[in-house]
């Protein structure tokens, strides 16, 4: 019997002293400021290759700290190099293309030039021819006149008449010359009118071929990967020699020189919390140390309690995702480290 009294004495004092701790616990939770759990997370971005290509090396480890437009891998350039090679060749072709098209529009504008000249001389000649053939057709007239009346000699009237004939047979012979040159230049003026539009195809052409050396370079440059920001290597996926095809993620980067938590408010602790607020966050593996953080981003809309996050309250079913962001210089805080948030400033929760 004594035992059976000792056995519940016991067990008695030890609900007692469970119930004082769960007390003690519900009374530091009320005047425990605002804040909740999270891990932390770094800004993480891929290195992928976005050419098709065999890794000729690659600089970097896991773990390595890199910097701002490190080299960290080398791909085999040998086809997009080739490419590159081609397109500045047809350049070449395309620039010389052009300058033949603007040679061959100048001499025809030249020759054009020569051939209008030509016709206004010929105009002028035709212009002289005709007045001196009437000139000389109204001295035969008046020869012929005299003649009849036995006051000139016949020889005279030949010679007057085969001097306007011969007028009559040179302004035919120009004429026909003029319509020869003019028949040439407009030849010469189709020929110019071809060779500019020819400038303006080999300009096209020009154009086309610089785009090619625009991708083709592209191509080249991308044969070596740089690092976009400052991190550590999270992950190396491939190795020297094997072959990637674009999007394969060859190496992962996280900056963590700065990192960011995101914990859960429940509705009674969301007065709590703005954009700007500063929080301090522990980590169980920096104890007794405290990190600086300021809050960027609380949710505008609630959400169910996630399975794999701890509010205050186990009533609280709907809570506000809230977001701050840490500096951490020193690389401290590292992604997936659980840590503590705590928002400065606010109290326990009113009895």
């Amino acid at each position: 019997m004594k035992r059976i009294i000792i056995i519940m004495t016991v067990l008695g004092l030890g609900l007692a002293i469970a119930l004082y701790f769960e007390l003690l616990h519900l009374e530091a939770y009320k005047n425990a400021p605002a804040g909740g759990s999270g891990v932390v997370e770094g800004t993480q971005v891929d290195i992928t290759a976005r050419i098709p290509a065999r890794i000729d090396a690659i600089e970097v480890q896991e773990g390595d700290v890199v910097h701002k437009s490190q080299v960290l891998v080398k791909l085999e350039c040998t086809e997009p190099m080739a490419g590159l090679k081609q397109a500045k060749a047809s350049v070449s072709a395309a620039e010389a293309a052009v300058d033949a098209a603007k040679a061959a529009a100048k001499a025809a504008s030249v020759s054009y030039s020569a051939a209008r000249k030509s016709i206004e001389a010929i105009d002028a000649q035709l212009g002289s021819l005709e007045v001196t053939r009437d000139t000389a057709s109204k001295e035969a007239k008046r020869v012929q006149s005299m003649a009849r009346a036995g006051a000139m000699s016949e020889s005279r009237l030949d010679t007057v008449s085969s001097n306007v004939k011969s007028l009559n047979q040179q302004i035919i012979a120009t004429t026909a010359n003029r319509q020869a040159t003019i028949k040439k230049a407009l030849a010469i003026r189709v020929q110019a009118e071809a060779a500019i539009a020819k400038i303006e195809a080999a300009k096209s052409q020009l154009e086309i071929a610089k785009s090619s050396v625009t991708r083709a370079q592209a191509a080249v440059d991308e044969c070596s990967l740089s690092a976009p920001l400052n991190g550590i290597v999270l992950s190396r996926n491939f190795e020297p020699g094997e072959a990637v095809m674009p999007g394969s993620k060859i190496l992962t980067i996280v900056d963590i020189s700065r990192v960011k938590v995101t914990f859960y408010l429940p509705n009674a602790e969301l007065a709590a919390a703005s954009p700007g607020k500063t929080a301090s966050v522990f980590a169980d593996a920096w104890p007794g140390e405290k990190f600086a953080g300021k809050i960027i981003h609380v949710a505008p809309k609630a959400e169910f309690t996630p399975r794999n996050v701890q509010t205050r309250e186990d009533r609280d079913r709907l809570v506000y995702g809230v977001k701050v962001i840490i500096p951490n210089p020193e690389g401290k805080l590292r992604p997936g480290m659980p840590v503590e948030v705590r928002i400065d400033g606010t109290k326990g929760r009113e009895k």
